[in-house]
């Protein structure tokens, strides 16, 4: 729901056995930390129940706030394969488990954009697939809180990390490890569009802009089209569909209607302005059944109101 100031870390890129949060859990081999903010004194309400009756039960956290995402490659296993390893370094560190769920349990989409979650692309949350867990711990008098929140895409998976706590305020420092970095690592670490389509399929054209309730895109110059156009120039044999997506305002029916007319209007860009092969583009409008924010508020309206590259596999 919301992000907080994005500090990016470029320390522990990849340990050859393990990677570590705060001396306290260790990750699968390989992961990759992508995302870390951290606030000195601060509150924050960490999820102890589900979400249910229009909220989320929780418990009030006070201290330092640290935020990481780390991504974990090649992943195989399911989301209780991802948490499970957690939650008990967890409890063998002395931490009591509140409350865990699974998806449906945890309340859905509605926790998920209720919750306290990094967004998108650093933090991918599957809202078929994802599972929760906070735990506390009583240290020098004060409680200690840790949210776990796992999901996946298909080829990787995605851990963010919360801990609130009495624990001194560090600024992170920004620095390039020692370690020779793999591919996989420059390609989590610098997030082209070419990247963030490889990791999670699909990726939101940004600054696109439409007139409230129209089809009509603005005559604005696009980096986000130029550099899609730039990546179907250079393979001609990749195919992608464009998917337009409203806010909840108004009948399904109607959204669906305007949302596959704003991906038929950046199609018209594409190949009218950048040049794009019309044979290498489709559009098609889901309207508002798949949003990426709550609609409660005008700020997740904006966000839901996009066009997304999805790319097509033939086979």
């Amino acid at each position: 729901m919301m992000t907080r100031p994005l500090i990016f870390s470029l320390l522990a890129l990849v340990a050859p056995l393990s990677v570590a949060a705060q001396d306290l859990l260790t990750f699968p081999e390989g992961s990759v930390q992508g995302y870390e903010s951290l606030e000195a004194a601060a509150v924050l309400q960490i999820p102890v129940g589900p979400y249910r009756s229009g909220k989320i039960d929780t418990a009030k956290a006070a201290g330092s706030i640290t935020r990481q995402v780390w991504k974990t490659p090649n992943i195989k296993a399911e989301t209780l394969g991802l948490i499970s390893p957690l939650r008990n370094q967890l409890e063998e560190a002395g931490y009591k488990v509140l409350f865990e769920c699974e998806t449906k349990a945890c309340g859905g989409f509605d926790f998920r954009f209720n919750a306290d979650v990094v967004d998108e692309p650093e933090m991918h949350v599957d809202l078929g697939d994802f599972r929760y867990l906070s735990a506390s711990k009583l240290v020098d008098g004060q409680e200690e809180f840790v949210g776990l929140l796992v999901s996946k895409s298909p080829d990787r998976g995605f851990i963010q990390y919360t801990k609130i706590g009495a624990g001194q305020f560090v600024q992170p420092i920004v620095a390039q490890s020692t370690k020779q970095t793999t591919p996989e690592t420059e390609l989590l670490l610098k997030p082209s569009l070419e990247d963030r389509l490889n990791v999670n399929g699909a990726v939101v054209l940004e600054g696109l802009e439409f007139l409230k309730g129209s089809s009509e895109l603005s005559g604005n110059p696009s980096t986000a089209l130029q550099e899609l156009a730039t990546l179907l120039a250079a393979d001609t044999e990749k195919t992608v569909v464009l998917v337009g997506h409203t806010d909840a305002s108004g009948s399904l029916e109607g959204n669906i209607t305007l949302s596959r007319k704003r991906a038929d209007s950046v199609m018209a860009r594409l190949v009218e302005t950048y040049g794009v092969n019309p044979a290498q583009l489709s559009a098609e409008g889901v309207g508002y059944l798949s949003p990426r924010a709550t609609n409660a508020t005008d700020e997740g309206r904006d966000k839901n109101r996009r066009v997304e590259v999805v790319v097509t596999v033939h086979q």
